[in-house]
């Protein structure tokens, strides 16, 4: 019907959002079936209907509806039911189906007395209607309908969304003051809850009306704050709306070349993804600005590219009331001369708009086409009762835009001046909330000083103790280290004496009874005899290593002189003289200068990993690396062997002693099987332990 109502219709539904599809698409995987999980649907709906995907929105919906079901949530089955019937409402494809959804929906809503949902019904039923001739008056009747639901309600977002209906009814008909007023009142309480999305449709529309007034003024200041809401919440549809808006007033302005311009880029966004409407809409004017142009073929082709566009979604049983370009063929054939198609294009459109008062504008187009075309054909009769027909709409039209002008004139003003005293008050009410806010500042800040006055004897009180601890810390630490450090010469004078006694006196008299068991006459022995005399003799042969081993290793003396560097060397160099398994070092000057305690255990842990690797591992080769590095010292000890089978404890009595060293360094150790087979353990402890 005109311009605006895309726009209105497309934006109506104000608990809408438009977030990106995929992340909606992706949110909803992550809810469950209940009433959230509906709201989300009802969103992605909306979104790709904006988008222009009808088909999928629509499947979106149905889904919706079954999960409202499931959920016992009947609120977002009405929902769904009335967003089918709003899409039907742009193609009037299928009315029959939009009102059995609502027929659902009223009942519904009756039997939960929701009125809100109620006047939501009356509200869908009329944009139904509204570009239906026949159903005009009915769509009046129930948009009023609507308000009185939203009214009582209440539901102020949706009482601003009838207003915007009715205020499309009042463009139709011209009337465009009723149509400012109406919105007027939308953007009044859209702004007072802070309805951004309502206010993006409100305020296109309201601009769209005071440039049919040719207030461009108002109408700029309009679009221009509508077009930093569709920025903010990335609404394309209503940018390229703006867009159109921008094309006409150039079009008003005759700069036809630019206004050709901006139409073409909206034909371009209209069809993809394919939003028949607007594109008919857009093609309509193109055919328009041809005409200006006087390039008659293009504007025929632009013209009948509209029509056939919009119409082939439209049911031909609806006698719709969209002109976007019949209005076109008229004046194209007058400038083609071609008389005859001028009568029969301007007499159709003539039929369709007759005693439609919301046609006036149109209607009265077509009056003028046929009384320029009869004229022309020679028939004066005809021309004349035309003619005066056409003057008498003209003179009735003037007067009524004129009357228009000057009462919007005045109607803005007295907006204006209204919004200036509630901006005056609001100014006041700040005021007073501002001095409040001082009074209390300034009764926060006497406190505030109180207490960092006590804050700061408390600080210097913790700052005197924490010297006094830390000076008591310092003494114990010292007092630690005497200690640790006695007891370390302690434990290393016991070690001598415990290896000089294994040495000296256990070890001897293993050795003198082995010599005496060597002295046995064994000339007589049987050969189970000689068997066990030199299984005795090999067995105190190894007792005797043993000792002197440990006698060793309690505390080795190149340990204690040379430290752990040169203890680790010949560690290997005397367990390849003695085993079959090979012994790698490598050291890399890490350790010469690792002595003491620090030293002693290393070398432990070091022994207790390569007896685990003698007895368990079955290896051929083993390595040993004591590397320094980023301030910690550390010991890696692998094999080749067989590893550690799975399931077997790694809690036995060397790995608990291997852990009770590293606690006393500082340290941690790491177990775990090679990928090229054998086992590997890392030990790491602090350069400084």
């Amino acid at each position: 019907m005109r311009y605006v109502l895309l726009l209105c219709l497309t934006c109506t539904l104000a608990s809408a959002q438009n977030p990106i599809i995929d992340s909606l698409r992706n949110q909803l995987t992550k809810l469950p079936v209940d009433s959230n999980r509906v709201k989300m649907m009802h969103e992605l709906a909306t979104n790709l209907w904006w988008n222009g995907y009808d088909s999928l929105a629509r499947q979106t919906l149905y889904q919706a509806m079954a999960v409202a079901k499931k959920a016992k949530y009947p609120a977002g089955e009405i929902r769904a039911r009335l967003a089918l019937a709003r899409i039907e409402a742009d193609y009037l494809s299928d009315t029959k189906s939009a009102h059995a959804q609502l027929d659902t929906a009223q009942n519904e809503a009756i039997a939960i007395k929701d009125l809100s949902l109620q006047g939501q019904v009356f509200l869908r039923r009329a944009q139904l209607y509204e570009n239906i001739m026949s159903k005009l008056p009915e769509a009046r009747t129930l948009l009023e309908k609507a308000l009185q639901k939203f009214q009582q309600a209440p539901d102020r977002k949706w009482e601003a969304q009838a207003y915007n209906e009715m205020a499309i009814m009042k463009m139709g008909e011209g009337n465009y003051v009723a149509a400012i007023n109406l919105w007027l009142n939308a953007r009044r309480i859209q702004e007072s809850i802070q309805d951004v999305k309502g206010l993006r449709a409100s305020l296109p529309n309201l601009g769209m009306a005071y440039l049919k007034l040719n207030r461009y003024d108002e109408a700029m200041a309009c679009f221009t704050q509508a077009k930093k809401l569709a920025d903010q919440m990335n609404d394309e549809m209503v940018k390229m709306f703006l867009v159109g808006r921008q094309a006409e007033i150039l079009e008003k302005k005759g700069q036809y070349t630019q206004a050709l311009a901006l139409y073409q880029a909206q034909i371009k966004a209209y069809s993809n993804p394919y939003q028949p409407g607007s594109l008919a809409r857009a093609y309509g004017a193109l055919g328009r600005i041809y005409i200006q142009l006087k390039q008659y073929d293009k504007a025929l082709v632009n013209s009948r590219l509209s029509d056939e566009t919009y119409r082939k979604t439209v049911e031909k049983s609806q006698d719709v009331i969209e002109h976007n370009a019949q209005a076109n063929f008229g004046k194209i054939y007058l400038a083609l001369k071609q008389y005859d198609k001028a009568v029969t294009s301007a007499q159709e459109g003539l039929n369709w708009t007759k005693d439609v008062k919301e046609m006036r504008p149109e209607r009265t187009e077509y009056i003028r086409q046929l009384a320029d075309a009869y004229d022309h054909l020679g028939q004066p009769t005809k021309a004349l009762y035309y003619y005066k027909w056409y003057k008498a709409e003209a003179d009735t039209m003037l007067n009524e835009e004129a009357l228009q002008k000057a009462t919007v004139a005045s109607m803005t003003y007295d907006f204006e001046k209204k919004q200036q005293v509630t901006r005056l008050k609001q100014v006041e009410q700040e005021a007073r909330i501002q001095s409040l806010e001082n009074d209390k500042l300034e009764q926060l800040r006497n406190f505030l000083i109180a207490l960092l006055v006590v804050g700061a004897g408390i600080l210097g009180y913790v700052f005197w103790s924490n010297r006094r601890l830390k000076s008591k810390n310092v003494e114990l630490s010292q007092k630690n280290a005497e200690i640790e450090a006695a007891l370390y010469r302690g434990q290393t004078i016991e070690r001598k004496r415990v290896a000089s006694e294994l040495h000296d006196s256990v070890a001897a008299k293993v050795s003198a009874l082995k010599w005496r068991f060597e002295a046995f006459d064994t000339a007589r022995f049987d050969d189970d005899q000689m068997k066990e005399h030199g299984r005795l003799l090999e067995h105190m042969g190894e007792v005797y290593d043993d000792i002197r081993t440990i006698s060793h290793n309690l505390m080795p003396e190149i340990l204690e002189k040379q430290g752990l560097q040169a203890a680790l060397i010949k560690l290997t160099d005397t367990l390849n003289v003695q085993n079959r398994i090979k012994f790698m070092l490598e050291v890399d000057q890490s350790g010469e200068d690792v002595r003491g305690k620090t030293a002693y255990e290393l070398y432990a842990i070091t022994l207790e990993l390569v007896n685990n690797i003698l007895k368990h591992a079955k290896a051929r080769q083993a390595d040993i690396a004591l590397l320094r590095q980023n301030g910690f010292l550390t010991l890696t000890v692998q094999d080749n062997g067989q590893g550690i089978p799975s399931g077997r404890p790694q809690n036995g009595i060397g790995l608990q002693n291997i852990q009770s060293r590293l606690e006393r360094l500082g340290g941690t150790c790491q177990i775990s099987n090679r990928e090229q087979g054998g086992t590997q353990v890392n030990v790491r402890i602090p350069f400084a332990a």
